[in-house]
C-alpha cells in the first residue's frame, strides 16, 4: 500500500503522468485512530488512485496548504480541532473551499446531526464500522468526478498549445512567403537593373562613339576655319565646352521641366559657337517632362551630329532651321530643315541615327517622324503630345543660344 506518495508522485499525478498510466486523484483521509485509518486506506487501495493520511486537523490543514485532493474522508470525532471545525476551515478558504467532504462518524446517526453536518459542507456521512463496498462506491463517485475535470483540463490545455502551434506555424509561414517574395521582388530588381545597365552601357558606347566623330568634326571645320594655332585652340575648346553642356543640361532633366528651346541650343551650341546664324530657332515657350526632353535631346544630338558630319553645318556656309508650333490638343510639330550643305543623298541603309531617332519618337515621345533626303538639304518632320502644359503666352522665340 502506498498510503504515503511522494511530492514528485503527487505532482505527476496532478499533471497526469505517471509514467503511461492515466492519471490519478488524490484521496485525503483525516483520522486520529491510526487503526481505523489504515483499515480505510486498505479498503480504498483497491480503487488505484493516491491515498494521503492525516491523523488530526491541524495536519490535514496542513497538506491542504499545498497539494489539491478529489475527495476529503474527515472524521468528526478528533480531540483538540474536531471535524466541524476542520470543515468550517476548509470551506472557509478559497483554494480548497470546492472539495468534496465525507464526514466519518460512529456515534451520531440522527436527523438533527446530519443536517449539522450538511450545514458544516459535508456532501455525505459515512457510519463507522464502515462498510468497504458503500465506501468505495461513494468515494468513487467523486474521484470520477475528479478525473473527469483533470481530464477536461489536460484536453482544454492540449487545444490550446495546439492553436498556439497553429498560430506560431500560420506565423513562420506567413514570414517565410514574406520573405520569398521579398527575394523574388529583389531578384526581380536585380534583373531589371541588370537590364537598364546593359542598355546605358550600349548607349554610352554610342554617345562616346558619337561625341568622338563630333569632337573629330568640330577640329578639322575649326582648323580650316582659324588658321591662327591660338585662335583654334581657344575657339575649339569652347566648343568642347558647349558640348559638355549639353550633355549636363540632359543629365539636369530630373529636377524638372525643360524649355524645348533650351533642349535644342544646349544640343546645338557646340556646333555653331559664335556663329549664332547658322542654327535658328524658331517657336512658342514649351515646357517638356524630362522623359520627353531627353527623348528630344537624343533626337537633336543624333541630327546634329548627321548634319556636322554630313550635312548643313559639314561646311562653312550651311545653316539649320528649327520650327516648331503648338497645338490646342497639347501635340508640338518640330520641323529640321538644311540648306546650303553639300547635295544631300539618301542612304543606301538606315544607320543607327535614323532609327534611334524613330526609336524616340514612336516609343518615348509616344509621336512620329519622317525623314526627307531632299538634295536642296535634308529634313525631318516630327510630331508627339508634349508631356507637360505650354506656357500661356505664345510668343515666339528666335534665338540661336
Amino acid at each position: 500500500m502506498n498510503a504515503q506518495p511522494t511530492p514528485e508522485q503527487q505532482d505527476a499525478a496532478d499533471a497526469g503522468v505517471f509514467g503511461d498510466n492515466p492519471p490519478k486523484a488524490r484521496i485525503l483521509i483525516v483520522d486520529d485512530d491510526r487503526h481505523t485509518a489504515l483499515a480505510l486506506s486498505a479498503a480504498l487501495e483497491k480503487m488505484g488512485q493516491a491515498l494521503v493520511v492525516a491523523y488530526s486537523g491541524e495536519e490535514a490543514l496542513h497538506r491542504l496548504l499545498t497539494e489539491d485532493f478529489a475527495i476529503i474522508l474527515l472524521d468528526l470525532q478528533m480531540p483538540g480541532m474536531d471535524g466541524y471545525e476542520t470543515a468550517s476551515l476548509i470551506r472557509s478558504r478559497k483554494r480548497t473551499r470546492h472539495i468534496p467532504i465525507l464526514f466519518l462518524t460512529a456515534v451520531f446517526r440522527d436527523d438533527t446531526h446530519l443536517l449539522q453536518a450538511y450545514t458544516a459542507g459535508a456532501v455525505d456521512m459515512i457510519f463507522k464500522p464502515v462498510d468497504p463496498f458503500v465506501l468505495t462506491s461513494k468515494v468513487q463517485v467523486f474521484v470520477d468526478l475528479h478525473l473527469k475535470q483533470l481530464e477536461i483540463q489536460r484536453e482544454a490545455e492540449i487545444r490550446h498549445r495546439l492553436q498556439e502551434e497553429n498560430f506560431r506555424v500560420r506565423a513562420e509561414k506567413l514570414a517565410t512567403e514574406q520573405a520569398l517574395r521579398r527575394s523574388q521582388e529583389h531578384q526581380e530588381a536585380l534583373r531589371r537593373a541588370e537590364a537598364h545597365q546593359r542598355i546605358l552601357i550600349e548607349e554610352l558606347s554610342h554617345r562616346v562613339k558619337n561625341m568622338l566623330a563630333v569632337v573629330n568634326a568640330m577640329a578639322r571645320q575649326t582648323f580650316h576655319s582659324t588658321p591662327d594655332p591660338q585662335a583654334f585652340v581657344d575657339k575649339f575648346l569652347r566648343r568642347i565646352e558647349a558640348l559638355g553642356r549639353t550633355h549636363g543640361l540632359l543629365s539636369r532633366e530630373n529636377w524638372g521641366t525643360v524649355q524645348l528651346k533650351d533642349v535644342a541650343a544646349e544640343s546645338l551650341e557646340a556646333y555653331i559657337m559664335d556663329e549664332k546664324k547658322r542654327v535658328i530657332l524658331n517657336g512658342p515657350s514649351v515646357a517638356l517632362k524630362p522623359k520627353a526632353a531627353l527623348a528630344l535631346g537624343i533626337v537633336f544630338h543624333e541630327l546634329a551630329t548627321n548634319a556636322v558630319k554630313h550635312g548643313a553645318l559639314s561646311n562653312n556656309d550651311g545653316a539649320v532651321a528649327i520650327d516648331w508650333t503648338f497645338d490646342p490638343e497639347q501635340r508640338v510639330s518640330l520641323r529640321w530643315a538644311e540648306k546650303e550643305g553639300p547635295i544631300c543623298m539618301k542612304p543606301t541603309r538606315n544607320g543607327f541615327g535614323s532609327k534611334l531617332i524613330q526609336l524616340e519618337l514612336s516609343h518615348e515621345l509616344r509621336g512620329s517622324v519622317d525623314l526627307h533626303y531632299d538634295p536642296g538639304g535634308f529634313r525631318a518632320e516630327m510630331n508627339f503630345p508634349a508631356e507637360a502644359e505650354s506656357a500661356p503666352d505664345m510668343t515666339l522665340v528666335r534665338s540661336a543660344s
